[in-house]
């Protein structure tokens, strides 16, 4: 028989697809890999699998122990997903809203709970003392999640914080199989890695596994125009705001991809671009992603459209459907 054994043997080997319609006017090939297609719905199974199995061959997670972190979604769902398939009990810290329209973060909280995760909203008031409030984004409202996290892990030897911004794991994970899955679909011909930032695992791995058989590969990051993360990172912005929290200032997956001048370009993309893509990709290729991913191809054709031929290659990072209650106005929602 050909059976798989448990559902984490679902998570990668996902298919790299060539858009069609919506690359009418552009000679280069935009190939996107579906990410979407793994078993809890985005790319985070993957680095959250690495993280939790390394943890346990290092000691550090333990049988009946606990797994925190804090999560504006996608981890948290990871986390929650395999935590729980494996036994352990999974708490996550969710921010109770962000942005400038004061997104919700009701759907994302659904499924954790669904995989049985414990979750618990944390209030975003000390955001509104900082400069970066006004996009305030996963990476900057996780911040008093973390602190709890921390605080847990210190107190109890059972709880094992993920860390997923500054963890090396998330990095490997993408290395050793988002990387080499995308070179062996592409013979390794690859023009341009377009990615978003985010917690820089996914672009700093991938770029990693590429740069080793193409060093000339373009490497382009991608982040949404309220919320310039780099820009923060160089101007010391989140190290300031780290330590008006308290919280020990660590080196994290965005300063070694700064530090390595890894970057050959930093694309933003408003909201409105990400939408208006993310909502093409779907009724025209068939694809029902994310905002992240509706960037990622914007960007992505921008850049196939400057290239002119090659393979530029991106990621389809998760699913619509933990979107839907972000955006009451959209033609969709009746």
């Amino acid at each position: 028989m050909s059976v798989v054994n448990s559902v984490l043997e679902l998570i990668g080997n996902t298919p790299l697809m060539k858009l069609n319609r919506i690359t009418a006017d552009v000679r280069a090939n935009v190939l996107v890999k579906c990410e979407f297609m793994n078993p809890s719905g985005s790319i985070k199974d993957r680095m959250a699998l690495w993280m939790i199995e390394n943890a346990e061959k290092e000691g550090k997670l333990k049988k009946e122990g606990m797994i925190v972190d804090s999560s504006t979604g996608n981890t948290g769902i990871a986390l929650a997903f395999i935590g729980n398939v494996k036994g352990y009990k999974v708490r996550i810290f969710i921010p109770e809203k962000w942005g400038a329209e004061g997104y919700s973060p009701e759907d994302r909280l659904k499924i954790m709970r669904c995989f049985g995760a414990e979750v618990e909203k944390v209030p975003v008031e000390f955001a509104a003392t900082l400069k970066l409030a006004g996009g305030a984004a996963g990476g900057v409202v996780e911040l008093g999640g973390r602190k709890i996290c921390y605080e847990m892990e210190k107190q109890d030897p059972k709880v094992w914080w993920a860390r997923q911004l500054s963890n090396p794991y998330n990095v490997l994970a993408h290395k050793n199989t988002t990387g080499k899955e995308i070179l062996a679909q592409t013979h390794g011909k690859v023009d341009a890695w377009v990615a978003s930032i985010g917690t820089g695992g996914t672009l700093l791995g991938v770029a990693e596994a590429i740069k080793e058989v193409n060093p000339h590969v373009k490497i382009i990051g991608v982040e949404p125009e309220a919320t310039p993360l780099t820009e923060w990172y160089k101007t010391g912005e989140i190290d300031r705001v780290v330590e008006q929290l308290g919280l020990p200032k660590t080196k994290n997956i965005i300063n070694t991809i700064l530090d390595r001048n890894i970057l050959d370009r930093v694309i933003t993309v408003s909201d409105k671009d990400a939408r208006d893509t993310a909502n093409k990709l779907c009724a025209n290729e068939g694809l029902f992603c994310g905002l992240s991913s509706g960037a990622n191809v914007y960007a992505a054709l921008k850049i196939a459209k400057e290239l002119g031929t090659g393979n530029i290659v991106t990621v389809l990072v998760d699913r619509r459907d933990r979107y839907l209650g972000e955006f009451p106005e959209e033609h969709y929602v009746t």
